[in-house]
């Protein structure tokens, strides 16, 4: 059997991120103490929502990084884990449910920030203020169990991985017995309705989300437009707007690319198991990104931070600085 490369075996993968997880947990919690501690009255009513998105994009960064550490093997749709959950004995399924999971409610949890800007906004007194508890029950509903038909139909393993090493020998020098390959799905058929149901939910959240900002847009513009909002008011608001739309969309572009890139590649029969290590590295370094954006783009945290570290960061003075808003 063909000796897997040191660079792209799953030991030097499960180091990289066990490397990577170390560096962004103080981040996480620096963030975290931001949010909580130094979060001014004039952002009160932001705080929560913002502390939630932190919340689970950093359990996502956790579980990349240091819990979870898939180990993915195409054309095989499943891989090894190689985090301390797998040290503790924790069912590879569980896992892989946990992280499909926590990918949604990081979506649905960046919409949420939006809904409320529109909330506070434009919809207090309406229709909308008894219609958004059922809209988030719907929405976690479907991050929490969308994934349940696929961890009801997980294969007998013995089965799966007997099929997937007759079919493709290469993947079994991928495979331990400290780290077995875990097959999620082998039939065609299964692995098809997988798909599908990832791209359903992707497609209803990722509207859900482009909604609440089109309206928050349009409704800026015609609140101008009837003197309901002064100009310094909407200034402040398209800051505030602008500085998240920094911290989710740069974040959102670390997990998206790669992935993107992965499926094309995919297509072109061309994936790797190095590939897909590479972009699972990229991913499990969103959440810092993210805080630190955050920590940047938001005055009162940056301010603090300047005081804190006690230093001057000029390179970003050219960028215009937000404001906070009520």
């Amino acid at each position: 059997m063909e000796e897997v490369p040191y660079l792209n075996s799953p030991e030097f993968y499960s180091l990289c991120l066990y490397i990577l997880g170390t560096v962004s947990l103080p981040i996480h919690l620096f963030g975290a103490y931001c949010i909580l501690c130094q979060t001014p009255d004039t952002m009160k009513r932001v705080k929560w929502v913002m502390f939630n998105l932190h919340c689970w994009s950093c359990s996502l960064d956790i579980l990349l990084g240091l819990l979870g550490q898939p180990f993915i093997v195409p054309p095989v749709f499943g891989g090894a884990p190689m985090g301390l959950l797998h040290l503790l004995n924790v069912d590879p399924g569980i896992m892989v449910y946990v992280m499909v999971t926590l990918i949604l409610m990081v979506s649905i949890s960046t919409g949420a920030i939006f809904e409320n800007r529109f909330y506070l906004l434009f919809a207090e007194k309406t229709w909308w203020r008894y219609c958004r508890y059922p809209f988030y029950i719907i929405n976690i509903s479907l991050a929490f169990l969308y994934y349940v038909p696929t961890m009801i139909g997980i294969p007998d393993q013995k089965v799966a991985r007997d099929w997937i090493f007759e079919k493709y020998p290469q993947v079994r020098r991928f495979d331990s017995p400290d780290h077995p390959i875990y097959v999620v799905a082998y039939d065609s058929v299964a692995r098809d309705w997988i798909g599908i149901r990832m791209i359903v939910s992707t497609v209803i959240v990722g509207l859900e989300n482009l909604t609440f900002i089109i309206l928050l847009i349009w409704k800026m513009k015609h609140a101008v437009r009837e003197m309901t909002m002064s100009e310094k008011t909407l200034t402040a608001q398209r800051s505030f707007l602008r500085a998240v739309y920094m911290q989710v969309a740069i974040p959102a572009g670390i997990i998206a690319t790669p992935q993107i890139l992965i499926i094309f590649i995919g297509y072109l029969d061309l994936n790797t198991p190095g590939m897909n290590s590479i972009a699972y590295m990229t991913m499990s370094i969103h959440g810092a990104s993210a805080t630190l954006i955050m920590l940047y783009c938001h005055t009162p945290y940056r301010v603090f931070c300047k005081a804190l570290f006690c230093r001057k960061f000029r390179v970003f003075e050219r960028f215009t600085p937000s404001v906070t808003v009520n």
